[in-house]
């Protein structure tokens, strides 16, 4: 009996290590869903995923995102996706990706942070 204890036991810590996601699959995630996010113009999710550093309100945020959308300036972004993940101590990873706009390839490096309300894509630092 003690033997099937244990043996539950182990398994139920072991599907449970299986199904959390590691950190860095998490940030991965993030960035990810950011970069969908700005191919496809949507502003909510963008302001979601990202602390704008030039906008500390997150209303200010979408109010300027929104109207960067209308002006069509992002609109012309075709192709994102993660080129390198790099973790930088526990709290912080920069993530190096490549974006399409308007046919020309550059990459960037946005730091991804833990913040209080889960891990975040920083934007708007000078490139």
């Amino acid at each position: 009996m003690r033997k099937f204890i244990v043996l539950g036991i182990l398994l139920l810590l072991f599907l449970v290590g299986c199904s959390t996601k590691t950190t860095d699959e998490k940030v991965a995630t993030l960035v990810n869903n950011y970069l969908e996010a700005v191919e496809t113009n949507d502003v909510s999710s963008m302001v979601k995923y990202a602390d704008d550093i030039r906008f500390p309100d997150k209303a200010e945020q979408k109010e300027e995102y929104s109207s960067i959308i209308d002006e069509g300036i992002n609109s012309n972004i075709t192709g994102t996706k993660i080129v390198e993940l790099k973790k930088v101590n526990e709290t912080e990873f920069a993530a190096t990706v490549e974006m399409i706009d308007e046919g020309n390839l550059t990459n960037f490096t946005f730091p991804v942070e833990k913040k209080k309300r889960g891990w975040k894509v920083i934007v708007g630092q000078d490139l």
